[in-house]
């Protein structure tokens, strides 16, 4: 898909997490045969969208919200970011001897269904409530870094 193939920012975020999501069930079925392709995707664009999130994103939410609504919005956005940080931690310290050692394969598992419950909040809690809260001037800020993001389609 082109850039021009996404209508907002927050389209192509939405995007990159189901690529995301396909990469994650292509490793829990197919295992090591899937392995090169997600260990690419996983360190490169997977991590360019979260970093958007994290940097950007979470950033301007927070910015465009008010008292309550944005201590509120704080803890989701922090709760995000340790959750997306333990992720992290997780595949450098083991998911990714998974691909040589079968008997990592739990941990594999119990990551990928981590990340899944990670996606989930992002794109079913976050990312429809930047979308109505972020003005047309954050989203266009917000679009270059969302450029970025090479999502195949």
């Amino acid at each position: 898909m082109t850039l021009s193939s996404f209508p907002s920012p927050i389209a192509r975020l939405l995007a990159a997490h189901a690529e995301t999501r396909r990469h994650l069930d292509a490793l829990a079925d197919a295992g090591a045969d899937a392995w090169p392709g997600a260990a690419a995707w996983f360190e490169g664009p997977a991590r360019t969208a979260y970093e958007i999130l994290e940097t950007r994103l979470f950033p301007a939410l927070i910015e465009s919200m008010a008292g309550s609504d944005a201590v509120c919005l704080k803890g989701l956005t922090g709760g995000l970011a340790r959750d997306r940080a333990d992720l992290e931690r997780r595949w450098r310290q083991a998911v990714r001897s998974a691909a040589a050692d079968p008997a990592a394969r739990e941990a594999l598992a119990a990551w990928i269904e981590d990340y899944r419950g990670w996606l989930a909040c992002a794109d079913e809690e976050l990312l429809p409530m930047a979308a109505r809260l972020l003005d047309d001037a954050a989203l266009d800020a917000l679009a270059p870094d969302c450029a970025r993001l090479e999502i195949s389609g």
